[in-house]
């Protein structure tokens, strides 16, 4: 979940890599510490934790990163961090990815389905999307199998229920009225 905490990091750090004209390597500065938390859990709480001094919090982090991210980047981990806000640090990834698809016009949808979409069908579905609401879209599939038949996505705030699951409900929504 995206809070306002995350998306100013977010912003903030958009910001300078738009006047520095380095959207790509900051970009890929932050795959490389989202892979790093992701790799290594311990990291993130050892980040976080006020049993642990702020200097060694911030060692621990220049030393996993420094001269493999833009230093603007570490430096906004380190004021993350140092402000205690090192638990928002995969949201704000988040939040400036949505600021990156927002600049370059694109939104993404989270599409999910009962069973794996072929790739026809995903172009497909990608171009209605995009005629839909006007600009680029890009598909993050999932499966859920509960979901017992057709599809629900949500994009740009919207969702687009057309799953079986929804009908049912709906269905029986009626019947108790």
């Amino acid at each position: 979940m995206m809070n306002h905490t995350s998306r100013e990091y977010a912003e903030a750090l958009f910001e300078l890599a738009m006047e520095a004209d380095k959207t790509p390597a900051y970009a890929e500065g932050l795959s490389l510490v989202e892979e790093a938390l992701a790799e290594n859990p311990g990291f993130l709480n050892l980040l976080a934790s006020p049993a642990v001094s702020r200097e060694e919090r911030m060692n621990a982090l220049s030393q996993v990163f420094q001269g493999m991210i833009p230093m603007e980047e570490l430096l906004l981990l380190r004021m993350m961090v140092s402000r205690g806000h090192a638990r928002e640090i995969r949201n704000m990834i988040a939040c400036y990815r949505d600021l990156e698809r927002e600049h370059r016009g694109e939104s993404l949808a989270a599409v999910t389905t009962a069973v794996p979409l072929t790739d026809a069908e995903k172009d497909t579905l990608r171009q209605k999307l995009e005629k839909k609401f006007g600009r680029r879209m890009i598909l993050d599939c999932r499966v859920d199998p509960s979901l017992l038949g057709g599809i629900r996505v949500e994009t740009e705030g919207r969702v687009l229920d057309g799953s079986i699951r929804s009908r049912l409900q709906e269905i029986k929504e009626v019947m108790v009225e």
